[in-house]
């Protein structure tokens, strides 16, 4: 199943995205920056859910509402919450949990997993809700390759952007995927059916097979029958202004990207703001959709300087440049 997503907030207002990966096996919830009133769009029972939060960067406007997020899961049974972030992560994560008082949980359970992003390394510290979280207990540093978190099915990548600080944009890839081509199963005269699961790996077989009382062996029939397929893919870039050098680098980055959600924050009449604040005008999202070729592109964190009208002429700026412009189907713009 492809990716789904949703972006959160209203336009104008603080945003946030939840990507819901999909393996067959599981559901993996990622949610990415949290502004205000951003997690209370969410059932209680979706929040719950939610592995790890990604920060883009530590403005007020993307984690104003993580205080919600915390409320639901600071005493998480199951497993640990993992959070990231760029450069100075595990300050900002230690304040935020001991804001409150914790005297009732020394039974509780809770563990938050906290990373932050320092190419090139990444330092992690993890945080006790039974200790009222008065302990960073540190990890090991690890090497940054370019991904932050990485499963059997998927990975979340991280790419160092200029804000007038550390901006860290996102990019969850799915593994390539492994299917029957159906043809060619038709051409071997063979019907749909349980062998297939020994086929694609989900079960232990012996190297030969048996399919309507005729053997075949099992390496052949997977190089016959199965086709690799690339997985699905998405980007969150918000927050960021971009030199020649940077948009070379992150556009190689971004290649095969099928979904980018990507701030737009000013006009092209207003591009000397955007240059004050270290954002982007229309004109700069548009090239930088062209050159990656995304199959769409989500445009969000509107300026709210704009009126409606304007925010939809400034998607006009981008469409004239990359026709498959889009705002969040939710706005209703």
């Amino acid at each position: 199943m492809p990716i789904q997503f949703q972006v959160l907030g209203a336009p104008g207002r603080d945003n946030a995205l939840l990507a819901e990966v999909h393996t067959g096996d599981a559901v993996h919830r990622l949610l990415f920056d949290c502004g205000e009133g951003c997690v209370s769009e969410l059932p209680i029972s979706v929040v719950h859910q939610i592995e790890s939060v990604f920060f883009s960067h530590f403005h007020i406007d993307h984690i104003a509402g993580f205080d919600a997020f915390f409320r639901h899961n600071f005493g998480r049974p199951d497993a640990p919450v993992r959070i990231f972030g760029p450069l100075g992560t595990c300050d900002v994560m230690a304040h935020r949990f001991r804001g409150f008082t914790w005297n009732l949980v020394a039974d509780a359970p809770g563990e938050f997993q906290v990373t932050e992003v320092a190419p090139p390394r990444m330092i992690t510290q993890t945080f006790y809700t039974k200790e009222g979280f008065a302990v960073a207990h540190p990890g090991p540093e690890t090497p940054f390759r370019g991904w932050v978190w990485e499963e059997a099915d998927f990975r979340v990548e991280a790419h160092l952007l200029d804000h007038g600080m550390p901006c860290l944009a996102y990019l969850v890839r799915e593994a390539p995927r492994w299917n029957f081509h159906l043809p060619a199963v038709a051409e071997l005269g063979l019907r749909p059916g349980p062998w297939m699961r020994a086929v694609r790996g989900e079960e232990r077989a012996d190297e030969n097979l048996t399919i309507d009382g005729k053997q075949y062996a099992l390496a052949e029939l997977r190089s016959r029958l199965m086709r690799q397929t690339p997985g699905e893919s998405i980007a969150y870039l918000t927050d960021f202004r971009l030199d020649n050098a940077a948009e070379e680098r992150l556009v190689a980055w971004l290649a095969g990207c099928d979904t980018l959600v990507c701030e737009n924050n000013f006009r092209n009449a207003d591009r000397q703001l955007a240059e004050n604040s270290f954002h982007m005008i229309s004109a700069d999202v548009a090239r930088l959709a062209r050159r990656v070729n995304p199959r769409r592109l989500v445009l969000f964190h509107l300026s709210d300087r704009y009126t409606a009208n304007e925010w939809r002429e400034q998607r006009e700026e981008v469409r004239t440049v990359f026709p498959r412009t889009e705002f969040p189907v939710a706005w209703k713009l």
